[in-house]
């Protein structure tokens, strides 16, 4: 089984601290909106990996169906965190005015592929226990490419409004993935399986 870290949440204080591409922090509305946006989620912490993992998935038929759907989820969230930073790291470049970095490529290839990743989560049935997890997965998935793509239609016409609805959406994305991450864990900790969860 992989020791390989969970980064889900990796860059993402810095991802919400950056999330205006000029102007918009985190938590602020854009102007004109009097209603507040809700509070950040508060992450937990990750489990480290199992010294040893268990040979054999859970006798209970509900727990391996947990287990074998946290096992298909686990890596589509790892890649999300990737983004996520990167992303993060991207929005920091453009701060005080270099657009540039927005249009180089880069969000767009992002944008890509996290529709990629949401397709796949669509794609799997999750357990009943987790369909709230799920739904946000794929929330959190929408509103960021809805992000992306508002970025793309800033680079297309320049229109810095396209730059303050990018914002919101991605604050919006962050704070579901990070709900998602937070939600995941208790579950399979509240289950006591995380210890068959590749990480």
């Amino acid at each position: 089984m992989s020791k390989k870290p969970f980064p889900i949440f990796v860059g993402l204080s810095l991802f919400i601290a950056t999330l205006a591409c000029g102007g918009v922090r985190g938590a602020t509305p854009p102007q004109g909106d009097p209603t507040p946006l809700p509070a950040t989620a508060t992450s937990v912490p990750i489990p480290p990996p199992p010294v040893s993992a268990p040979a054999d998935l859970p006798g209970d038929s509900d727990l391996r169906e947990l287990v074998q759907y946290a096992n298909l989820m686990q890596p589509i969230l790892t890649e999300a965190g990737i983004i996520l930073e990167r992303d993060g790291q991207i929005l920091k470049e453009a701060e005080g005015g270099n657009d540039a970095v927005l249009c180089d490529g880069r969000l767009s290839g992002d944008n890509s592929t996290m529709k990629n990743l949401v397709s796949q989560v669509q794609g799997i049935t999750a357990p009943a226990d987790a369909q709230a997890i799920h739904d946000l997965v794929i929330q959190s998935g929408n509103a960021w490419t809805d992000a992306l793509d508002e970025v793309a239609t800033f680079c297309d016409t320049s229109n810095p409004l396209y730059k303050v609805t990018a914002a919101v959406k991605l604050w919006e994305a962050g704070v579901a993935l990070q709900d998602a991450g937070n939600r995941f864990w208790l579950l399979l900790m509240s289950e006591g399986v995380e210890d068959w969860v590749q990480r």
